[in-house]
């Protein structure tokens, strides 16, 4: 059984967030949390790096509608009917106070095993997935950039020896012990994990069928405007496989470091500036940092305290047709000052008399 999410995980506990709380509320606690626990907040706490990957994967589940929808049909379903699941496909069920545990994992992978080996089921080999730290600046501009990794690929001049636990034919015979009944069913061998045979090599026994370790070089093309946690693809360059069955892929998935200057929100590059009360009452231009370079934005006159200005065409975006594309937005910090000179203080006593 292949899931999304963790079913002993609750990932509305992680985030802090009732089984309620709707995509903003998801979000915004998202945020709370992954700016205290960021790796470049955190450098060197092992343990703030640990919880830093599971509020992004409690988010990655939440925020996204078909797996929340999934994770919470399973919730409600494991424990709305009293059955639950265990990894490695075993199911297990409450009667009365007493519980009995049957694994069903191996008689349905028996089941599935002897049926792809012999109707071509289409095998493959397991995906790797690497992760990719990238600067916020890098993730606006995109790049390209050569990694390293190793992978399992078949072996070239090995000796190959029938296995002798299942004497080739792949499978081996188990029982499973229930209170009621005994269940016989067939599993992968274990000693040649379902291949059948056994590979050796110099002298030595290959594990996983036959396959060892290779390194490999592959030039990752990162794409402009890429957001964190995204994954990028390249088919066949995952592990291989028994009997020469196809490889598996390999998934490069981004991080984003957290900047100092700039944030994300959709498509939209959010910054912070400090202005002066005098050009939020008055008007004024300030230069204001951009990944292309710096931008002079205009103030708009009579700006009031939580105002956002908005620049078009400094954006994220996706460069498809009807896609939508996003604005810088600047969010001023008005700053009151803490000293006025006399003259200063004449006339701002000046203004406040005209007010009266």
């Amino acid at each position: 059984m292949n899931l999304d999410f963790d079913p002993n995980k609750n990932y509305y506990d992680i985030l802090g967030v009732s089984e309620s709380a709707d995509a903003d509320e998801i979000k915004k606690a998202y945020r709370k949390w992954a700016m205290k626990y960021h790796p470049d907040r955190n450098r060197g706490d092992d343990s703030a790096e640990e919880k830093f990957k599971e509020i992004n994967e409690a988010n990655e589940v939440l925020s996204d509608s078909s797996k929340k929808q999934q994770y919470d049909a399973f919730r409600s379903w494991w424990w709305g009917f009293g059955w639950f699941w265990w990894w490695g496909f075993g199911w297990g069920w409450f009667w009365g106070t007493q519980f009995w545990w049957v694994d069903l994992g191996d008689l349905i992978w028996g089941m599935f095993w002897w049926w792809g080996s012999r109707r071509g089921w289409p095998q493959r080999g397991d995906d790797l997935i690497l992760q990719l730290t990238i600067s916020f600046e890098d993730s606006y501009h995109g790049l390209k950039k050569d990694i390293s990794y190793a992978r399992l690929v078949k072996a070239e001049w090995v000796e190959e020896k029938t296995c002798a636990q299942c004497n080739g034919s792949w499978m081996i015979a188990q029982q499973v012990r229930t209170p009621f009944w005994v269940m016989q069913s067939q599993a992968g061998c274990p000693t040649c994990e379902g291949a059948g045979k056994e590979y050796y090599k110099d002298g030595n026994k290959l594990e996983h069928g036959g396959l060892e370790e290779q390194k490999e070089s592959i030039s990752v093309n990162i794409p402009a405007w890429i957001k964190s946690w995204s994954k990028i693809r390249y088919p066949g360059k995952g592990n291989g496989w028994l009997h020469g069955w196809p490889e598996g892929d390999l998934y490069i998935k981004i991080l984003v470091r957290w900047s100092d200057v700039w944030r994300r929100e959709g498509n939209h590059l959010l910054t912070d500036i400090d202005i002066s009360i005098f050009d939020a009452v008055l008007w004024g231009e300030v230069e204001v940092k951009h990944p292309e370079g710096p931008v002079k934005v205009k103030i708009p006159k009579w700006l009031q305290v939580g105002e956002n200005i908005r620049v078009s065409w400094k954006w994220f975006g996706e460069k498809k047709l009807l896609s939508s594309w996003g604005d810088m937005v600047v969010v001023p910090n008005i700053k009151i000052p803490k000293r006025l000179s006399k003259d200063q203080e004449k006339l701002w006593k000046e203004l406040q008399e005209k007010k009266a």
